[in-house]
């Protein structure tokens, strides 16, 4: 799975370094892996009649309100979507979920927010699988979802 992401990043010129570790299944787990970078969590919500969905992407040790997604968005209450529409959309189950699994997202419907502390710093995503670990800056990972053609904010979470 993880190569159809190199793929990409090779075409782009991405400048990364992966890192292989023993699967991790949550933020807890991955404090015990050794790389460098910003440890993130990406989570996936979808509104109350899940029209709209949002992959938010904030510093592991934050808690989202879901109040400032629905502000930016001026939409209605949020909740995680399940792990079935994480199936749909993104082909992936939550331990694995990241900005890179908008390379499944067909219909291109999720929208990504960043936690606006993240612009500019180097950051880890697993590539489609939880045993990976890619670090690179934060620009490389505008420029891969500027080549998917997927819409993305920074915002104050």
């Amino acid at each position: 799975m993880r190569q159809k992401i190199f793929d990409i990043l090779e075409v782009l010129w991405s400048q990364y370094t992966n890192y292989e570790h023993d699967a991790v299944f949550s933020c807890d787990e991955a404090k015990g892996v050794d790389i460098p970078g910003v440890r993130v969590k990406s989570l996936l919500l979808r509104n109350k009649k899940a029209t709209n969905y949002y992959m938010v992407v904030l510093p592991d040790f934050k808690q989202l309100d879901t109040n400032i997604i629905r502000a930016v968005f001026d939409d209605s209450k949020m909740s995680f979507a399940s792990e079935d529409r994480m199936m749909e959309k993104i082909w992936l189950r939550p331990w694995s979920v990241s900005p890179f699994a908008l390379v499944n997202n067909e219909e291109k419907d999720i929208v990504v927010v960043f936690d606006a502390e993240l612009k500019n710093v180097l950051i880890g995503f697993h590539p489609l699988q939880n045993d990976n670990t890619v670090v690179l800056e934060m620009s490389e990972v505008e420029k891969f979802l500027n080549h998917l053609d997927v819409e993305y904010v920074f915002a104050n979470l």
